[in-house]
């Protein structure tokens, strides 16, 4: 019988793609060798870091909620992108400022396993948006029953 030789390429030679179709269906959870300890994708992320990432969203919405509010009571907005977006249209401002969060925080959840510089995890941004948010939100919270009470 005559030796059959594979066309196909080694698919190992390429990286994976941080999305792809087994970003929901894929079972791969951490590194596929001892050599990728840093900058490889996942398809499955733990639910820590699943908790957090939608954490922030519902944080960012709160935040363009009480900015709406604050506003009412005379607050005003120090980001002047969102500044004219509140002006123009508030549906819009909510909508641009809960895109932005998302997309920026999907790419940082995509690239977690990541790090740059040497030392410079990208798990940490998330942590660090987080923690960011939840000051923000707080620091509002404050002003809000300020204004209210």
């Amino acid at each position: 019988m005559p030796e059959q030789k594979r066309e196909l390429e080694d698919r190992r030679k390429k990286p994976t793609r941080p999305i792809s179709r087994y970003s929901f269906i894929g079972r791969r959870k951490k590194n596929r060798r001892e050599v990728e300890k840093k900058n490889y994708y996942v398809d499955r992320y733990e639910p820590g870091i699943l908790f957090i990432f939608i954490t922030v969203l519902i944080f960012c919405a709160l935040d363009a909620l009480l900015t709406l509010k604050l506003l009412q009571y005379g607050g005003i907005e120090l980001n002047p992108f969102m500044a004219v977006l509140i002006r123009k249209d508030s549906v819009l401002f909510f909508i641009v400022k809960i895109a932005i969060t998302a997309v920026n925080t999907l790419i940082l959840l995509l690239h977690k396993n990541f790090v740059v510089f040497g030392w410079f995890k990208f798990r940490t941004v998330i942590y660090s948006v987080f923690l960011l948010y939840f000051g923000l939100i707080v620091y509002e919270l404050h002003l809000f029953l300020k204004y209210v009470f």
